[in-house]
């Protein structure tokens, strides 16, 4: 019998594998479509999905997994405030922007394939090469597509905001986007160097 760890994980995983699969299916499958139709049909999802995610530093801190706290808490931190504070509260911005779709897709995919690695690992089945390949391989691309992508919708958001603070706060996190992003590109190839070295 799995204990309940493994239970609650293996559940975890493959929610999150589901939700994300949602959110890319129709990024796929209507590659032109406007982005106001893709803002208005996704937003809701991407935000609560990417607000479940709050769990993975709980998660981490309680050594429900072996993820590094520091690291989990940056990503999510900072795709947390994508979603809050620039996505849904800057919808005229936010919709009309091609880069709200590429974010979507570079974050879509990475999430869709990263849950299913945990999902096949976690229920004790040999990870197939491949899967494991995607899941180390495709930030390379992935990254800088999301990355760019979040930094220039809070770039358009601190220039529509007339709030001077809270304009000042989004200037301190787009400064952060340099080092924060090299960090875990860093991370994320020593991370490729051990799971592909050893496979």
């Amino acid at each position: 019998m799995p204990s309940l760890k493994t239970s609650y994980l293996l559940t975890y995983n493959t929610i999150n594998t589901l939700l994300w699969l949602h959110i890319l299916t129709p990024i796929l499958l209507s590659p032109l479509q406007p982005p106001q139709t893709t803002y208005t049909t996704l937003e809701p999802w991407t935000r609560w999905t990417q607000t479940l995610a709050i769990l993975e530093i709980l998660h981490a801190a309680t050594g429900l997994t072996r993820s590094p706290i520091f690291t989990t808490f940056t990503q999510i931190f900072a795709r947390s405030v994508q979603v809050w504070a620039i996505n849904y509260a800057f919808p005229s911005v936010t919709s009309l922007a091609p880069a709200y779709k590429y974010m979507l897709f570079a974050w879509s995919v990475a999430d869709t394939i990263r849950y299913l690695y945990f999902v096949v690992l976690i229920s004790g089945v040999q990870v197939p090469g491949g899967l494991r390949w995607l899941r180390y391989s495709l930030f390379l691309i992935l990254y800088p597509i999301g990355i760019g992508s979040e930094w220039w919708l809070m770039f358009k958001a601190t220039v529509d905001t007339e709030s001077w603070a809270v304009k000042a706060l989004f200037v301190f996190f787009l400064g952060l986007y340099g080092p924060g992003s090299v960090m875990m590109y860093k991370y994320m190839v020593k991370q490729r160097g051990k799971t592909l070295g050893r496979a």
